[in-house]
């Protein structure tokens, strides 16, 4: 073990310029060392072999070998030595590539200094340290492993001796036991034990047998016996040739062991991994869709703010409402999507948010009257006189309940009938949702037993119905309802008509009045967004708020950060998931100088994401796609805080 407290450093390096820049560099460097140096890879590792080095820096290019060679010939010859590779081309890829091979870390020449350099050494020589203290480990682990498998193998719960000869077998009282059978209640030959074997084991455990009588090697299987002609078992099997000197005997010796617990365990974890697999990857692949969905849907939304401020004509106006709707109707469905891959999964969560009523209802109409016309049905709207102007709840959820029992009721009402849908508050704190159609439905019972466990997952087989399918929006509404800790009834009014009946605890609230119409003073604003549609249109959404607002682009959070030290801002629009540097990332950076206001912009909304935006120090949390409005005020409320804070 190495007690020196000075590091010996082997710099390979051609060029004198850059090894004497190194010299230079390393004076900076924050504990003692000894720098050795060489022109080839040759001489290096001549040095290496009279001199004891803690780690090489390695020029790529050296007058004996050139490229990634040189990194794999030095690795070959000294793979016990960690390595920093230095190259010449700023190219994530080649350092990426390096590291891959087997370098603890690279630097490009030129764009490091002193304290870089350092750091990069003591973080090398730590990390190659800490790799060798773990595969120490793993290999000791591996050792004790096998001992233990190996235990486990030879540890029967019974013990057989077999004569050679005649094949008679002497069983102790717990084999009997494992066939089935009371102590010494049956004979013990060879052919008695395989007859109880499994008929596909058969060959299997006579060639064991056969094996293992052949010299004096030890053998062993698993396989499988049957019990009272009904139930099978697992056993492990062991066996070797043992002479006895004192009565000069040779005999097949073993053990078995019944490993039947073991074996369902090995396959409900198997079942358990692969279905545990399967899930996690579904929920990535949905998360994933919804992004890519997401982020573009949001320039959708404000380009489509952006043209209704224009001056457009009567006809071109009604267009932008139809898609506007049309976005809403989308986004209803994209969440409607990725509730069910929740569902499946069992994360789904309530999450609470303010909720203006007559904002919600409005904008839910036009898009459940899309699915009314589409099904030639009428639909009738009505709000209760008691409904605040403001709840607590999750709007979400309570969409996608509205939605899938509109869903639903399209799906069985003729064409020509009406659905009549209502909202109201019950005791101020429960809201009531109920719809009604002309149609026939599964009763409450029915909707239980399809949402139990795995039911869902049933309904969405290749081979399941169109009637299974049909149930499903019913089974979201039902789960949804549970998760908000709602009921959810449904009654046959007569042989034709069916009454839905939710009921949710919501929080009624006044609305709190903000004003959100313009900022009366200059605003600069750090718009930290990588894709270019969402650049454009949200720049322009802001700029045409006020003329006091200004707005600078950064294309990931590095560039955030850099722009943030040079300039400042009164505000930070902060996208999540970008190239270089996230926005986690971004935001620690600039809250280890700064508490400017930093709202989160994102696609891939979640409880779990915004409750880690907060922890790390973010003001606020707005998912794509958002309404302009929706910005504006949270926008203003930030820096109203910021303003009472002073």
């Amino acid at each position: 073990m190495n007690t020196r407290q000075t590091t010996h450093i082997l710099l390979i390096e051609d060029n004198p310029g850059d090894a004497q820049l190194v010299k230079i560099y390393m004076k900076d460097a924050a504990f003692k060392y000894e720098l050795f140096v060489a022109e080839t890879l040759f001489e290096g590792q001549d040095i290496i072999g009279r001199q004891e080095i803690d780690i090489v820096l390695l020029d790529l290019s050296l007058p004996d070998t050139q490229g990634f060679k040189t990194l794999n010939l030095y690795l070959e010859k000294v793979p016990n030595i960690p390595v920093i590779v230095l190259t010449g081309v700023n190219n994530e890829i080649v350092g990426y590539q390096a590291v891959k091979a087997g370098a603890q870390d690279y630097l490009v020449k030129g764009q490091f200094e002193g304290k870089l350099l350092g750091r990069s050494i003591r973080y090398a020589v730590q990390r190659h340290k800490e790799v060798q203290k773990l595969e120490e480990t793993k290999r000791e682990l591996t050792i004790n492993e096998r001992r233990i498998v190996k235990a486990q193998q030879l540890a029967g719960f019974g013990n057989w001796e077999m004569d050679l000869v005649s094949s008679e077998m002497f069983w102790t009282d717990e084999i009997y036991r494992i066939f089935g059978f009371h102590p010494g209640s049956i004979s013990t030959g060879l052919s008695d034990y395989i007859n109880y074997v499994h008929y596909e084991d058969r060959d299997m455990v006579e060639q064991f047998f056969d094996n293992a009588m052949k010299d004096g090697k030890l053998y062993k299987i698993e396989h499988r016996i049957v019990v009272d002609g009904t139930s099978i078992k697992w056993l492990a099997i062991h066996a070797q040739v043992f002479c006895d000197d004192l009565t000069n005997r040779t005999m097949l010796v073993g053990g078995v062991q019944d490993i039947t617990e073991r074996k369902a365990n090995e396959q409900m974890i198997m079942e358990q991994n692969i279905n545990r697999q399967t899930s996690l990857l579904k929920d990535e692949a949905m998360q994933d869709m919804s992004f890519h969905i997401r982020t573009p849907l949001s320039s959708v939304v404000n380009l489509l703010y952006l043209l209704e401020t224009t001056t457009i004509s009567p006809q071109q106006r009604e267009l932008v409402e139809g898609l506007k709707i049309s976005v809403e109707d989308l986004s209803l469905n994209i969440n409607n999507m990725l509730n069910f891959s929740m569902l499946v999964s069992q994360n789904l969560k309530p999450e609470d948010a303010d909720i203006a009523i007559g904002d919600f209802i409005n904008s839910l109409k036009k898009v459940i009257q899309i699915k009314a016309d589409k099904a030639k049905v009428k639909l009738e709207f009505s709000m209760g006189d008691s409904l605040p102007e403001k709840i607590i709840g999750d709007d979400k959820k309570i969409t996608q309940i509205i939605y899938n029992l509109i869903d639903h009721a399209t799906r069985h009402t003729p064409s020509g009938n009406r659905i009549v849908m209502s909202l109201d508050i019950i005791n101020n704190d429960k809201l009531n949702i109920r719809a009604s159609y002309t149609g026939k439905t599964l009763t409450i019972n029915q909707i239980k037993e399809l949402t139990e466990e795995n039911k869902i997952l049933e309904t969405i087989k290749n081979d399941a119905n169109e009637t299974d399918k049909q149930q499903l929006s019913l089974a979201i509404v039902s789960k949804l309802v549970k998760i908000l800790k709602g009921n959810f009834n449904i009654a046959n009014k007569d042989s034709d008509s069916t009454l839905f009946d939710v009921i949710i605890p919501i929080k009624a609230v006044k609305i709190q009045q903000l004003n959100a119409t313009a900022p009366e003073e200059p605003v600069k604003i750090l718009l930290v967004e990588d894709h270019f549609l969402n650049q454009m249109a949200t720049k322009k959404l802001l700029t045409s708020w006020s003329p006091l607002v200004t707005v600078d682009i950064a294309e990931n959070g590095m560039i955030a950060v850099e722009k943030f030290k040079a300039h400042g801002y009164d505000l930070i629009l902060m996208d999540l998931q970008m190239p270089t540097m996230n926005g986690f990332d971004a935001t620690v950076r600039i809250r280890e100088k700064s508490q400017v206001p930093i709202i989160a912009l994102t696609a891939s909304a979640s409880k779990q994401e915004a409750e880690r935006c907060f922890q790390i120090g973010m003001n606020n949390y707005v998912s794509k796609p958002f309404k302009p409005n929706e910005l504006y005020m949270v926008i203003m409320s930030a820096l109203a805080s910021v303003v009472e804070s002073v």
